[in-house]
């Protein structure tokens, strides 16, 4: 899997758009290197949470979150270099897409489509998923894997 080098023991996990002003930094911009690469960063309630494994790989079952109706919840997946010079910053996995719209509606998305916001529409379940690699049990997976499980409340 190509994507976990880029995302583990082979240098940063870029999360920043190139050329983001240090003064506005986003709410994703992380500094340094790691070796600690996790596929996304989720923003809920102002709080930050990585999710998915070092490995860059997303694991099964989710990481769970409650929102009440009215909130909002944002993803960044985490880029990697593509193109012929490898200075162009692409996302690894696409943006997840809620199972359930009804209850936590896809929104807007950002011009680089890394960056994606999701509104917590009326009580339920909904789960955020995307195609990747998944950690289920002691066995990878690629296909149809879960980002974030969502409980909206009201």
């Amino acid at each position: 899997m190509a994507g976990a080098c880029l995302l583990s023991s082979c240098g940063p996990a870029h999360t920043r758009t190139p050329g983001a002003s240090t003064s506005s930094r986003p709410w994703w911009y992380r500094t340094g290197v790691t070796s600690c690469g996790t596929p996304a960063l989720v923003r809920v309630d102002g709080q930050v949470i990585p999710v998915g494994d070092c490995a860059g790989i997303f694991l099964v079952p989710a990481q769970q979150v409650t929102v009440q109706v009215g909130q909002q919840i944002d993803v960044r997946m985490t880029e990697e270099p593509a193109g012929p010079s490898g200075n162009q910053l692409v996302p690894v996995f696409p943006l997840p897409r809620s199972s359930r719209p009804v209850v936590l509606a896809d929104g807007p998305v950002s011009q680089d489509r890394a960056s994606g916001t999701y509104r917590a529409i009326r009580p339920g379940h909904a789960v955020l998923t995307t195609r990747a690699w998944c950690l289920v049990g002691s066995g990878e997976i690629r296909g149809s894997c879960p980002v974030l499980d969502v409980t909206v409340v009201p």
